[in-house]
C-alpha cells in the first residue's frame, strides 16, 4: 500500500484530540492488530471508523453535560410523571403543614 492510502496513528490523534493509545485500543475492534505504537500507520478506511466512533463518543459526551447543565441550571426540582405519587414523608409533612395554617387561622378565629 502506498502513504497516500495510509494514516499515522499519532497525526490521527492529533487531529481528533485524543491519547494515540486510546486509538491503539480500539483497533483491535476494527481487525488491525498488528499495530502497536504511535508511529504506525492505518488504513484511510479504518482511520475513518476511527473518527466516527470517537466523534460519536464525542457528541454523546457533549449532550450530557448539556443534558447535566440544564437539569442544574433547572434546580434540584424535578417533576414526577403524571399519575406518580409523593413519598410517605412528604406527604405527612403537607398535611402537617396545611394542619398548621389551617389551625392558626382558626386560632385567630377562636378555636382550633
Amino acid at each position: 500500500m502506498s502513504d497516500a492510502n495510509q494514516v499515522r496513528i499519532n497525526e490521527l490523534a492529533r487531529e481528533l484530540e485524543v491519547k494515540a493509545k486510546a486509538i491503539i485500543d480500539l483497533l483491535a475492534g476494527y481487525g488491525v492488530t498488528e499495530k502497536k505504537t504511535h508511529s504506525s500507520s492505518i488504513p484511510v478506511d479504518v482511520a475513518e471508523k476511527v473518527r466516527k466512533h470517537i466523534q460519536g463518543v464525542a457528541d454523546a459526551e457533549a449532550a450530557e453535560e448539556a443534558k447535566a447543565k440544564a437539569d442544574k441550571e433547572r434546580g434540584t426540582l424535578r417533576l414526577r410523571p403524571r399519575g406518580c405519587v409523593r413519598p410517605l414523608h412528604l406527604r405527612r409533612l403537607r398535611l402537617q403543614q396545611l394542619c398548621r395554617e389551617t389551625c392558626s387561622s382558626r386560632a385567630d378565629a377562636g378555636g382550633c
